[in-house]
């Protein structure tokens, strides 16, 4: 009874490891609009997810954009955080964990957008500065370029080339696509269901649609798809925006993870090849691919992935979680036991690593170390059938009287959980043969 350990992002653009060092958090706060205006109401809640957008791909800022701070009434008549008392508000979101906050306000949106915006610093209170930003009414997307751009500057995170030009970046020429698009990251973040998915999806195609050249939105889309498991659509969507974004290999990551959660594995290796190509020191891409040779069984390669992804990543414990578990298959109990350790010191509490732990130490004989971890695993998650099966079969060899009583705990857990009915007649006979006189 071996779990393989396979994780793989579930965020295509985002890398599944733990905030950097020095990682800013920062919330934006819905701009305020200077009148009722139905037709510009999207500049309020949408622009600030589109900035926020935008931030995020410098990497070391985590962004989100939060109600708004009254839900009373309309957005223009709120009592913004700008015209009283900031204390109060800066202590709320302090207590959430953020750095920075940015709000403001439009004052002007008609002819000529026109927005004043003042980014606090929480720890400890401070004004770091009043940001104002205008662009044609026609031409959004460059009033959020510039205000990235700025909060940037602002925040010391552009400091490369390349990291400047991604702020800089223009995602559409076409007002209406932008909103489309912007409408639909609101709708993409809301707690709703299947409606709010279903709009989000209209709007995103016709924001492409609008603009074909408009390679966000359809990456949107794509990890849109991907996120609510509709993986032929992913599939379809993201070579869809390699015909238009050909060297980048987050598209990579998130096709072959299509791929993947299809369980069309060969396509998985090749598509995260091709972006380990375009960067070679793409952890992330070397993770995926050794997980998809684990999964085809190609355990030498995967040991190499694995390995190369700790020379890029030398603390990330999925990549220490997956080579323990290649090692178990392999028969290198000794390799897989460390690889196991480590990753369990990195990343803390969790019920498999603690099951194959425990299995790479019960093939070394270390049968005391590999109880607790199988005990552990079962506090971790109470209805790990897998778990109690082990520890079962543990007990027979250092206390049969205790293997009796595992044995039947195991079974009152096994007749609840799905998957556990081809070992339940194995624990009856071994429980049958523990009981006779």
């Amino acid at each position: 009874m071996l779990l393989l350990v396979v994780w793989v992002c579930a965020r295509p653009l985002t890398a599944c490891a733990a905030e950097e060092e020095g990682t800013k958090r920062v919330a934006i706060i819905p701009f305020a609009l200077p009148m009722p205006s139905p037709e510009r109401e999207w500049l309020s809640e949408g622009l600030p997810h589109v900035v926020a957008l935008r931030l995020q791909q410098l990497g070391r800022v985590r962004v989100a954009v939060l109600p708004p701070p009254d839900d009373a009434g309309t957005r223009s008549s709120r009592q913004h955080p700008d015209s009283g008392d900031i204390a109060p508000f800066l202590e709320r979101v302090r207590a959430q964990g953020y750095d920075v906050v940015l709000f403001g306000h439009f004052q002007q949106i008609d002819t000529t957008l026109r927005l004043e915006s003042n980014l606090w610093g929480t720890r400890p209170e401070r004004h770091m500065g009043k940001i104002i930003d205008q662009s044609p009414e026609r031409d959004p997307d460059a009033l959020g370029a510039k205000l990235a751009t700025s909060v940037a500057t602002m925040l010391q995170l552009a400091g490369s080339d390349m990291e400047r030009r991604r702020l800089e970046e223009r995602f559409t020429t076409s007002a209406e696509a932008l909103e489309r698009f912007a409408r639909a990251l609101v709708l993409t973040e809301s707690p709703g269901g299947g409606e709010e998915i279903a709009q989000a999806v209209t709007l995103l195609t016709e924001a492409y649609t609008l603009d074909g050249k408009f390679s966000m939105a359809r990456r949107h889309l794509a990890d849109l798809h991907l996120r609510h498991e509709q993986y032929a659509s992913a599939v379809e969507a993201y070579q869809s925006l390699l015909n238009l974004v050909r060297r980048d290999p987050r598209i990579f990551r998130s096709l072959g993870t299509a791929y993947f959660a299809q369980g069309d594995t060969q396509r998985a290796i090749d598509v995260f090849r091709r972006g380990i190509q375009i960067d070679p020191r793409d952890a992330q891409l070397h993770l995926n691919l050794g997980l998809a040779y684990a999964a085809a069984r190609e355990y030498e390669k995967a040991t190499r992935a694995l390995l190369r992804t700790l020379e890029f990543a030398p603390d990330d414990p999925l990549a220490f979680a997956n080579l323990g578990v290649v090692y178990l298959l392999q028969g290198n109990f000794a390799a897989a036991t460390s690889s196991l350790r480590r990753a369990q010191v990195l990343q803390g509490s969790d019920a498999r690593l603690s099951y194959n732990l425990g299995l790479a130490l019960l093939f070394e004989r270390a049968y005391e170390p590999a109880r607790a971890q199988f005990e552990q695993a079962l506090q971790e998650k109470p209805d790990f059938a897998a778990a109690a099966y082990q520890l079962a079969m543990l007990y027979e060899r250092i206390d049969a009287r205790e293997a009796v009583e595992r044995w039947k705990q195991y079974l009152e857990l096994a007749r609840k959980v799905p998957g556990e009915e081809a070992w339940i007649p194995l624990a009856q006979e071994h429980l049958k043969d523990l009981q006779r006189p």
